[in-house]
């Protein structure tokens, strides 16, 4: 008997390093590698040469890619800082509209599943009758501005599905009254895949700021979406109080020279390291005592999950999304009030001093619930909506 196998078109254009890259290759790679008799097909759309820094690693893993040969001059424009990436953003929805239209006429994929810049396929499906179903991811917790609510509301008839990575942004979804409840499923990001992190944890680190201290870590780009200062000038608090810890923050960004100068004005260069942006961070948290988080918002809060899953204890504004939702109430980590001084000082008192039962209970729930973002729970529940 024939298998009828299921095209599916991923858009995903992106002008800066950000997490939902790689939940895009996972999970168009989980579809691939768990359906039986491989009944997805995944192709992602290179709107712009975007994607091929990835090639080598979409290849081995069978994940086709579609070029836009002629809008390839995005590429090279500079996108950093909020009027570049909007030029940017409003340079690929035009230049790429006929090419888009043009390959759901052409290919009819089954489904197409939309992430980040996503108003001009929306709009798409809006205006034309396409046979393909239109699947829109949410990444993190967007800002409901009146121009992306009325799209979403006006064009909500043409989507079929929308993928929440967490109940805390559904929930604000039907707050804003956005979209219908049965249009909306919570599927977590397929962030950890567990033989690698096995391995990449145990790789060797040569670095001297490893010295015995108690090192807080803090991964994630150096913008203003982190509130680093927040952290710096909250760390110098602690490294007064208690002389074994020291502060390492993985990350670069436009902000990094701003930070260093903080450091620098309070005299810490000897207890915080920065370092660039690292392919493997699991070594790093393996050799650290606590995860900090101090974002005024987040996405996944995917290093946060990879804290857990290693097993050591996090401390992370109660910003959104998820984050509530997965810390609870102060049951797989610690959570305090966003911008709160004295409240993050409070709960990191209260982490440092808490007895090795007590946390060993936190490290083993939040173990357990970082699982829920593993590659085959999440093709379980993508494959649900993709029959």
């Amino acid at each position: 008997m024939s298998i009828d196998k299921k095209s599916i078109y991923v858009w995903c254009p992106f002008t800066s390093g950000v997490g939902t890259i790689k939940n895009v290759i996972n999970s168009s790679y989980g579809l691939i590698k768990f359906s039986k008799s491989k009944l997805f097909n995944v192709c992602i759309i290179n709107v712009f040469g975007e994607w091929d820094n990835y090639l080598d690693e979409l290849k081995p893993k069978k994940i086709d890619t579609h070029r836009f040969r002629s809008i390839k001059f995005i590429r090279s424009l500079r996108k950093e800082g909020f009027l570049k990436s909007r030029i940017s953003y409003l340079l690929i929805f035009f230049s790429s509209f006929f090419s888009l239209f043009s390959i759901i006429k052409k290919k009819k994929p089954d489904f197409l599943i939309i992430h980040l810049i996503t108003s001009l396929p929306i709009i798409l499906f809006y205006i034309f009758k396409f046979k393909t179903k239109l699947i829109l991811h949410i990444a993190g917790h967007p800002k409901m501005t009146p121009i992306r609510k009325f799209i979403w509301k006006t064009a909500s008839s043409k989507i079929t599905k929308i993928i929440c990575p967490s109940n805390e942004l559904k929930d604000y979804l039907l707050q804003n009254k956005v979209f219908e409840e049965n249009k909306m499923i919570v599927i977590q990001d397929p962030h950890l895949l567990i033989k690698k992190i096995n391995d990449l944890q145990n790789e060797e680190i040569l670095d001297d700021f490893f010295d015995g201290k108690k090192i807080l870590i803090s991964i994630g780009r150096l913008t203003e979406q982190k509130n680093y200062p927040f952290l710096i000038n909250n760390f110098n608090k602690l490294a007064s109080k208690y002389d074994d810890i020291k502060l390492l923050i993985i990350g670069s960004g436009e902000m990094k020279i701003t930070i260093e100068q903080l450091i620098r004005k309070l005299g810490i260069q000897n207890k915080i390291r920065i370092i660039d942006h690292k392919k493997n961070i699991y070594n790093y948290l393996k050799k650290s005592k606590y995860y900090i988080s101090t974002s005024v918002w987040e996405g996944s809060s995917l290093a946060m999950i990879d804290a857990a899953y290693i097993g050591i204890p996090i401390l992370c504004s109660n910003c959104p999304s998820g984050r509530k939702e997965f810390i609870g109430n102060n049951e797989r980590g610690f959570l305090y009030n966003e911008g709160n001084d004295a409240d993050f000082l409070n709960n990191f008192n209260e982490m440092y001093k808490m007895d090795s039962i007590s946390i060993k209970k936190k490290l083993i729930k939040a173990k357990s619930a970082s699982k829920n973002f593993t590659l085959f729970k999440n093709y379980l529940r993508l494959k649900n909506i993709l029959k």
